[in-house]
């Protein structure tokens, strides 16, 4: 059952985690619909049923099917959900966000400067960074920074919008000592550079949508193998999440098609900095 209790009294964290137990037991067109909620919150609680469903190409009736299969009577359950936890959102999430974005597309400036692409996206990125406040516990990135200060070899993987991450935690721990290999798939070999991959590795993976099909398979390789797996991504129903023996979560905010990188950037920033300090700990005792 969807329902906590006779109030439905979910809050926006508590039903993605739940969104995401049950995404594998929905149908194709169903989780379309899922991920555009777990993508777009936003535009979840202050959009009407009828335009949600014609961005994601469904039938209006589609949502209340998909909101009956988690246990609620209709989707404006479901987006009450999202429009509380507006209430007590970060600044950027206000509810003219949705139009100020709008007004991004239409070439409008509804900010009073000669900029309107530079403070939309301004405002993004400084929510994408205050949401770590809360996605990024402290005891996960001490779990993280274990994981890569005590494997035998580190392996950095990030594909796409994904690899300025990757690049930047190879450079710092390098820097650090730390025997880190940049798997970067030249010349095709991404499944050949992963060969090595063992038992006393960690292996951190970048990846979001479109997931890369054969970052996740190295992923899988190295799980299997044995090596500890660290993930940066999006959602709770990213492929990597499951097989992850630490994940995080950021950069859900999209403006316009675009989706922010200040966020997991940031982020790894955070678990390089942490990792220097830990080795230097580890030095002086």
């Amino acid at each position: 059952m969807a329902r906590k209790g006779a109030d439905n009294s979910y809050d926006v964290d508590e039903f993605n985690a739940f969104l995401a137990s049950r995404f594998d037991g929905l149908s194709k067109q169903l989780k379309k619909i899922a991920r555009f909620v777990l993508d777009n919150p936003v535009d979840t609680a202050l959009d009407t049923a009828a335009e949600i469903a014609n961005r994601i190409g469904v039938q209006p009736s589609s949502l209340i099917r998909f909101a009956q299969a988690l246990g609620f009577d209709g989707f404006s359950e479901i987006q009450r959900i999202f429009r509380a936890g507006l209430v007590q959102q970060l600044p950027g999430y206000s509810a003219n966000y949705s139009d100020r974005i709008e007004k991004l597309k239409e070439g409008a400036d509804d900010t009073g400067s000669d900029h309107p692409v530079l403070n939309v996206f301004i405002d993004a990125n400084i929510d994408a960074i205050n949401a770590l406040r809360g996605d990024a516990a402290v005891a996960k990135l001490e779990q993280a920074v274990a994981h890569i200060n005590g494997a035998r070899n580190v392996y950095v993987i990030g594909q796409r919008r994904s690899y300025p991450v990757a690049i930047y935690m190879y450079y710092m721990m390098r820097n650090l000592d730390v025997p880190t290999y940049l798997l970067d798939g030249v010349g095709g070999l991404l499944p050949e550079q992963g060969n090595q991959i063992g038992p006393e590795d960690t292996v951190i993976v970048v990846t979001f949508p479109n997931y890369s099909d054969q970052v996740i398979a190295l992923a899988h390789k190295a799980a299997e193998a044995g090596a500890k797996v660290v993930s940066l991504t999006d959602k709770l129903v990213s492929p990597i999440v499951k097989i992850s023996d630490v994940y995080f979560l950021s950069d859900r905010v999209e403006v316009s098609g675009f989706r922010t990188v200040a966020g997991t950037m940031c982020l790894a920033q955070t678990l390089m900095i942490a990792l220097g300090m830990a080795r230097e700990n580890a030095a002086g005792e």
